[in-house]
């Protein structure tokens, strides 16, 4: 008996230490955690949301010294009972996630290891009943040595394990488990095999038909009844499909992801701030000096926060700060770099290295050739990007991928909820003609607002009005000669010539644009089909005509091109 409490002892032990201590290198890694627990949509305890990091610190505290009191054999009585109390804890947050389905990971094993819901709830199913053994049989846990040591021993390891959780939340952790680590590519990391699966989502949607609320799938249609008014809409995920290790990162600006074009540039420094509201503001102060050094050294530098641009400009002017800011979900950044603010520098997509802002004099900068010189009128900057918000206001919300990301475009905006199912391409319709007309006015003061005048990642948003307008006609020429002079993308103007010679009747060149042809949707007419992937290819385009038609139609799809006469007839 006394040799089952000992392997019990030691299982135990070892497990709570262990458990303990991939979290303690990361306790704001388990304070999010917490955080979700305590969320209005799972024990709706908001009120403990603040005080979701001291109450991590002291569970993983808490954990990791119970396991090693337990192996010691120092407090038995106090040790097993604090055991069994905490085991219970999990019992019960476990099953509840696994139940409800609301929190997918416990955040057990940290980001060590990640386990679904109910194999954790089995898990401390298992463990409970050894827990329970201990407690009834704490008459054979002694000490290993004297009482003395093994208090001694005890008080060793809580002084280390202060120091680790006090240098880990001022710095970073001591290991990095996430898919962010340094050395780690993001590009690849977002990849979705060919054949894997996707999420599938069901719409429930309540209207009110004749005085009483009724229930209506998509496909029925219920914004098309007469005198239906709109109650409510519920969205259920059916079928959980393969997620990559790296998902929801966007590097967004007014409504347009530019990830793609960054996770090219070489030299990369990304400054994070999950919530510029709960940011360490000071730290910004190490931040400007940190990023003045990469600017002088051409880097591309960026502050990446879920907060808005008007929270951003206050900070920005307060400390002489010569980056933009991106948008990107909050879960990502803490995901990312606990830090706030944190600096990350990249090459080609690689991290290349992560520190804190208190590290910032460690920050490795690759030497170059100065700053890019920057001839921008600010006040035109902000011009363009409001007219570019509205140019993809209500096209980001119908082309939205899955209803998720629908309904935080919808909050960013400040589009009602309840105005789903209205005609949102008439409300796009009436933002174009008016954004055009602004356009129209920049163009003819100062010519096309390019790179030169709005900044390398608003060039494109004037091309993007026009067109989404009807005057290609008349700026086709212009934009031609703007790309020449690299004052936009020359993909662009390939996009726009594709588009003025459909319009015309013509077939296309590069193989951009699609049409209703025959009962189906497809790529449009091109001119020289044999040719075609290699003025793709000259333009700028990364994808031959094969493959950016799977890209559209699907794996499975087989580029059969057809002539314009065809379409004619």
């Amino acid at each position: 008996m006394k040799f089952i409490t000992h392997f019990f002892r030691f299982i135990i032990g070892v497990l709570f230490i262990f458990s303990g201590f991939v979290k303690l290198i990361d306790p704001k890694g388990s304070a999010y955690k917490f955080a979700e627990y305590f969320g209005a949509d799972v024990l709706n305890l908001e009120f403990l949301i603040p005080f979701a990091l001291p109450f991590a610190i002291f569970l993983i505290i808490a954990e990791v010294i119970l396991g090693v009191t337990l192996l010691v054999g120092y407090i038995p009585k106090i040790t097993v009972w604090s055991l069994l109390a905490l085991m219970l804890i999990f019992l019960f947050l476990t099953f509840y996630s696994a139940y409800t389905g609301k929190v997918t990971d416990c955040g057990c094993f940290g980001d060590f290891l990640k386990l679904d819901a109910w194999p954790t709830f089995y898990k401390n199913l298992i463990f409970t009943p050894l827990v329970v053994w201990l407690v009834f049989s704490v008459k054979d846990i002694k000490p290993f040595y004297s009482m003395k040591l093994s208090r001694f021993i005890t008080i060793v390891f809580l002084l280390v394990f202060g120091f680790i959780t006090y240098y880990v939340l001022n710095y970073l952790p001591l290991f990095d488990f996430r898919p962010y680590k340094v050395g780690k590519n993001i590009p690849e990391q977002m990849i979705y095999p060919k054949d894997a699966a996707k999420d599938v989502f069901e719409d429930t949607w309540i209207y009110k038909v004749d005085g009483e609320d009724k229930k209506f799938t998509s496909e029925e249609k219920p914004w098309e009844i007469k005198g239906a008014e709109y109650v409510a809409r519920k969205t259920v995920l059916i079928t959980k499909g393969y997620e990559p290790p790296i998902h929801d990162f966007t590097m967004e600006r007014e409504g347009r992801d530019h990830t793609e074009r960054l996770m090219q540039s070489e030299k990369l420094m990304l400054i994070i701030a999950y919530d510029l509201a709960k940011t360490n503001v000071e730290g910004f102060a190490n931040i400007k000096k940190a990023t003045d050094i990469a600017l002088d050294n051409g880097y591309d530098v960026f502050l990446m926060s879920a907060s808005t641009e008007e929270d951003f400009k206050s900070i920005k002017e307060e400390y002489q700060l010569d980056f933009d800011m991106l948008f990107c979900d909050e879960t990502t950044l803490k995901t990312m770099i606990r830090s706030s603010p944190g600096i990350m520098t990249i090459n080609k997509g690689t991290i290349e290295g992560k520190w804190s802002y208190k590290d910032f004099g460690k920050v490795k900068i690759k030497e170059g050739m100065g700053r890019k010189i920057m001839t921008i009128d600010f006040n035109l900057k902000d011009e363009i990007e409001k007219i570019f918000k509205n140019d993809q206001k209500y096209r980001l919300v119908m082309n939205a991928e899955s209803p998720r990301k629908r309904d935080s475009i919808m909050r960013v905006y400040g589009i009602p909820q309840d105005s789903l199912g209205t005609d949102f391409f008439a409300k796009q319709t009436v933002l174009d003609k008016e954004n055009i007309l602004l356009i129209d006015k920049i163009i003819k003061e100062r010519g096309y607002p390019g790179q030169s005048l709005v900044g390398e990642l608003n060039k494109d948003y004037a091309w993007s009005v026009i067109m989404h307008s009807e005057k290609i006609d008349k700026y086709i020429d212009l934009i031609k000669e703007a790309a020449e002079k690299n004052e936009l993308t020359y993909t662009k103007v390939a996009a726009m010539e594709d588009l003025y010679l459909m319009h015309k009747g013509k077939p296309q060149i590069y193989g951009t644009q699609t049409a209703y042809i025959n009962e189906k949707v497809t790529i449009w007419p091109i001119k020289d089909v044999e040719g075609v992937n290699i003025v793709r290819k000259d333009a700028g385009f990364t994808q031959t005509i094969q493959e950016y038609a799977k890209e559209l139609f699907g794996e499975d799809y087989i580029f059969e091109p057809i002539k314009i006469e065809a379409v004619k007839k």
